[in-house]
C-alpha cells in the first residue's frame, strides 16, 4: 500500500550540486589522472543515487487505489508530478553523459584542469534547469504527506448533519481513540476510529465538514473531496437525531439522506441516534449515553458489509 508519509525529502539544486561536489572534493587518487577520474565517478554515483531514490519512492500512480488517485490528484496533480519526475530522469541522463564523456577525454590525455572545469559547468547547469521540478516535488511531498492513511479494511464512513451523535458514535465503538487526519484540500478534519464485530475488523470514518449538508450546495473543490469518500466507502451509516436538538429538522436531515443515497453507489444505512430521548423505532435506533441499541447497529452493519461481499464474489 502506498504511504505518502514515507516519501523522503526532495533537495533543491544547489543543495544536492554541494552534495555531490562535497563528497567529489573528499576523493583521492594515486595520480592526477585517477583523482580526476574518482571526482567524477562520485559525482555519478551520488546524483545516479540521488535522482532513482526520488523516482522509485513515488508509486506508479495509474495502480493506486481510485481514493488515493483521486485524492493526490486534487492535492498536487498526477500529471505535474510524472512531468517533474521525467525532468529528473532527463536530467540524470544528461548528467551521465557528461561524466561518461568527460572521463573519457581524461583517459584520453585531454587537459584535466579544463575538462573537469567544464563538466562541473555543465552539471550545475542541468541541475539548475531543473530546481523547480525539484521544489514542486518537496512541496508535493509535503502535501501528500497530509493525506489521510487508511487501512484495507471494510470502511464504514459516518454521516449526517451536525450535533446528531456521529463522533459520539465512533468513539464509543471504536478499540482505540478516534485518530485526527485532515483533507489537505478542504481544510476539513475526519476521525478516524477501527472496530471489531465477532471478529471482523472495521475502519470507521467520521466526515464533520464534508457529508453534513446538502451536497449541491459544495463548492468544486468540497465536491472532490465527497467524490474520494466515495471511493472509501464499503457502507455509510446515516445518523438521525429524530428529537431535532442537533438543530435540524428531521424532514431537512431526510433530504441529505435522500440526497447521499443518490449519490453514493453503496449501502446506506439509517439509524437513529438519542435513543434514550426519543421511542421512534421504525429505523434501528442507538444512545452513545446509555449504550442501548449499538451492538445491535454494529450488527446490522457487519450483515449488510457481509452481503454486499457475497454479491461482489459472485459478480467476478
Amino acid at each position: 500500500m502506498f504511504e505518502p508519509r514515507k516519501l523522503p525529502t526532495v533537495l533543491y539544486a544547489e543543495e544536492l550540486l554541494d552534495k555531490a561536489f562535497r563528497r567529489a572534493s573528499k576523493v583521492s587518487g594515486r595520480n592526477k589522472k585517477e583523482k580526476a577520474i574518482n571526482k567524477l565517478s562520485t559525482i555519478s554515483n551520488t546524483l545516479s543515487d540521488y535522482f532513482d531514490k526520488i523516482i522509485k519512492s513515488h508509486p506508479s500512480y495509474d495502480n493506486l487505489s481510485d481514493f488515493y488517485r483521486e485524492i493526490i490528484d486534487v492535492v498536487v496533480g498526477i500529471g505535474r508530478i510524472r512531468k517533474s519526475l521525467a525532468a529528473l530522469k532527463w536530467a540524470n541522463d544528461m548528467c551521465q553523459k557528461i561524466i561518461t564523456r568527460s572521463i573519457r577525454k581524461i583517459k584520453g590525455g585531454k587537459d584535466i584542469d579544463a575538462t573537469l572545469r567544464a563538466a562541473y559547468g555543465r552539471i550545475a547547469s542541468i541541475i539548475i534547469q531543473i530546481d523547480d521540478e525539484l521544489r514542486f516535488l518537496n512541496d508535493a511531498r509535503q502535501k501528500m504527506r497530509e493525506v489521510p492513511a487508511f487501512k484495507d479494511l471494510p470502511t464504514i464512513v459516518v454521516a449526517g448533519y451536525p450535533n446528531v451523535g456521529k463522533s459520539s458514535f465512533v468513539a464509543k465503538i471504536s478499540s482505540v481513540k478516534p485518530e485526527i487526519a485532515v483533507y489537505p484540500f478542504t481544510t476539513k478534519k475526519i476521525f478516524v476510529g477501527f472496530a471489531e464485530i465477532d471478529g471482523l475488523k472495521l475502519q470507521v470514518v467520521d466526515t464533520p465538514g464534508l457529508l453534513d449538508r446538502p451536497i449541491h450546495k459544495r463548492n468544486k473543490i468540497e465536491k472532490r473531496a465527497v467524490l474520494c469518500l466515495k471511493y472509501l466507502a464499503d457502507c455509510i451509516l446515516f445518523i438521525i437525531d429524530p428529537t431535532e436538538t442537533c438543530g435540524y429538522s428531521l424532514q431537512s436531515q431526510m433530504s441529505l439522506l435522500n440526497e447521499i443515497k443518490r449519490e453514493f453507489k453503496v449501502i446506506t444505512i439509517p439509524v437513529y441516534s438519542k435513543a434514550d430521548m426519543h421511542d421512534k423505532r421504525d429505523l434501528p435506533a442507538f444512545s452513545s449515553v446509555s449504550g442501548e441499541g449499538i451492538q445491535e447497529v454494529l450488527e446490522i452493519v457487519k450483515e449488510e458489509l457481509k452481503r454486499n461481499k457475497e454479491l461482489s464474489q459472485n459478480l467476478i
